[in-house]
C-alpha cells in the first residue's frame, strides 16, 4: 500500500497540534509495515522553516518539504491555495514513479492538493480534521477569510472517501457544520509518546519549585497557544478570586506572546502573581509539570486535549474547561477537575477542590497517570488508521470512479 500524506506542518515548522500530530504518527505507521503488509509513506510538506528538502526518516517513510512563497497574511487563505498548486506539481513528480493507492490529508491548508490529487489519479482521499474554522470562533464566521476556510472545511468533507477526527465531539461538529454522516467519520483520538516522558533528579526538581516558590507558594500552570480560545484571559480573570482564598497561589502562564495579557493582570491587581514565562521548551513544559500544584487549560474551544494527556502523563493534576476533548479525556473528580467554561467562579471553586482536599487530589493524579499510559499509545492508534487504509484501498477496487 503507497500513501501519500499531505500536511502543511512537519519540523522545522510547527504552528500547532497538527505537525505535532504527524511527527508521532508517520513512525508508529512505519513500525507496522512488514513483507507480507507493506506499507510506504511519502510525507508532502512545506519548508518554511529549512529542512532537507527530501529527507528518508525511516525506511518506507519519506518526507518531501516544497519550497513555497511566503504567506501574506493581508489574504491568507487565497495565498495558501495559489500555494498548493506547487504541492500539486511535486506530487505529480512522485506519482510519475510509482502511483499511490490512496491521499491522506491533513486540515483545510492541503485541501486543495489533496482534492485535485484524488480527481486526476481517481483514488480516494481521507481527511484528518484537527479542527474546524467555525469551532475556532464559537461557531461563527468573523471575517471573509474565515468563510472561505469554513467552505474549504465542507468540501474537504464531501470529498474524502472517509474523515478521521479525535473525539466524538468532533464527530459531532463535522455533522453539524459540514453534513458529513456519522458513518463517514472514524474516531481515533491523539496519543502519547512515552519515550519522550522526562524524569527529573528531585534535587532538581526542587531547585525549580524554590525559584518559582520560594516562600511555599501554591502554583498553578497554564501552557498553550496564547490564543483566545485557549483562554488564558479567563484564568487571569479568575485569578483575585483564587488569591482572595489562597493568598500565596502563584500562576506560571507559558506561551509566546502571553506578556500581552500584562496589562490586564495590572488592572485585576494580580500582576504579582502572575508570571509570563514565554515560549518555554517541552523539557521545561514537563518540568515544571511535575512541580505544579494543578495545570489548568481553560479552553473555549478544544477538538482533543493533548495537553491534558501530557499533563496527566507526568503526574500533575488538571483542572480543565469541560469543552470538545477535554471534557472526553478528562472525566470530573475521577481523573482531573472540570470547570464550566468561560466561568471564572467555576475556576475558582476548582482551584478551592484542589487545595482543600490533597489526599483527593493525589488519588485523581495517580490513577490519571495510569489511565493516561494505558490508553493513549500511538502504536494502537496507527493500527487503527492503517485498518481504515485498508477498508478505503479496499473499497476503492469495488467502485467504478
Amino acid at each position: 500500500m503507497r500513501i501519500l500524506m499531505v500536511s502543511w506542518e512537519y519540523p522545522p515548522y510547527m504552528v500547532g497540534g497538527m505537525g505535532k500530530h504527524v511527527v508521532q504518527l508517520l513512525p508508529a505507521l512505519s513500525a507496522l509495515s512488514s513483507s507480507t503488509a507493506p506499507i510506504q509513506i511519502d510525507l508532502l510538506t512545506t519548508r518554511y522553516a529549512g529542512g532537507e528538502p527530501v529527507e528518508q526518516i525511516a525506511p518506507n517513510v519519506t518526507v518531501h518539504r516544497v519550497e513555497l512563497p511566503p504567506i501574506d497574511p493581508r489574504d491568507l487563505y487565497n495565498s495558501v491555495i495559489a500555494n498548493n498548486a506547487a504541492l500539486i506539481a511535486y506530487a505529480f513528480g512522485l506519482a510519475s514513479h510509482q502511483p499511490y493507492d490512496l491521499i491522506h490529508l491533513h486540515d483545510w491548508l492541503v485541501g486543495e492538493a489533496g482534492i485535485a490529487l484524488k480527481h486526476a489519479w481517481k483514488i480516494p482521499l481521507l481527511a484528518t480534521i484537527h479542527a474546524t474554522e467555525r469551532g475556532r470562533h464559537q461557531g461563527y464566521l468573523p471575517s471573509h477569510t474565515s468563510y472561505q476556510i469554513d467552505q474549504m472545511e465542507w468540501r474537504i468533507c464531501f470529498e474524502a472517501w472517509r474523515l478521521i477526527v479525535c473525539s466524538q465531539f468532533m464527530r459531532g461538529e463535522v455533522y453539524y457544520y459540514f453534513g458529513a454522516p456519522y458513518d463517514k467519520v472514524d474516531v481515533i483520538p491523539n496519543g502519547l509518546d512515552t519515550n519522550e516522558l522526562s524524569v527529573y533528579p528531585p534535587t532538581e526538581l526542587a531547585e525549580l519549585r524554590h525559584r518559582y516558590a520560594p516562600n511555599g507558594e501554591e502554583l498553578l500552570f497554564f501552557v498553550g497557544r496564547v490564543v483566545h480560545e485557549k483562554g488564558l484571559q479567563v484564568l487571569i480573570e479568575a485569578m483575585p478570586g483564587i488569591l482572595a482564598q489562597y493568598p500565596h497561589t502563584r500562576l506560571l502562564a507559558a506561551g509566546k506572546n502571553g506578556s500581552k495579557f500584562l496589562p490586564l493582570a495590572y488592572e485585576l491587581n494580580v500582576a504579582d502573581a502572575v508570571d509570563f514565562l514565554g515560549f518555554i521548551s517541552d523539557d521545561e513544559r514537563d518540568c515544571i509539570y511535575q512541580i505544579a500544584d494543578a495545570a489548568i487549560f481553560p479552553s473555549l474551544y478544544e477538538p482533543f486535549g493533548i495537553v491534558a494527556l501530557e499533563a496527566m502523563a507526568q503526574n500533575c493534576n488538571v483542572i480543565v474547561s469541560a469543552v470538545g476533548g477535554l471534557g472526553e479525556v478528562v472525566e470530573h473528580e475521577v481523573n482531573g477537575l472540570t470547570v464550566y467554561p468561560n466561568d471564572t467562579q467555576s475556576i475558582g471553586w476548582a482551584v478551592n477542590q484542589l487545595f482543600s482536599d490533597p489526599d483527593a487530589a493525589a488519588q485523581r493524579r495517580r490513577y490519571a497517570r495510569r489511565q493516561t499510559l494505558a490508553l493513549y499509545h500511538w502504536d494502537q492508534i496507527a493500527a487503527t488508521t492503517v485498518d481504515v487504509y485498508a477498508a478505503v484501498v479496499q473499497a476503492r477496487t469495488k467502485v467504478p470512479w
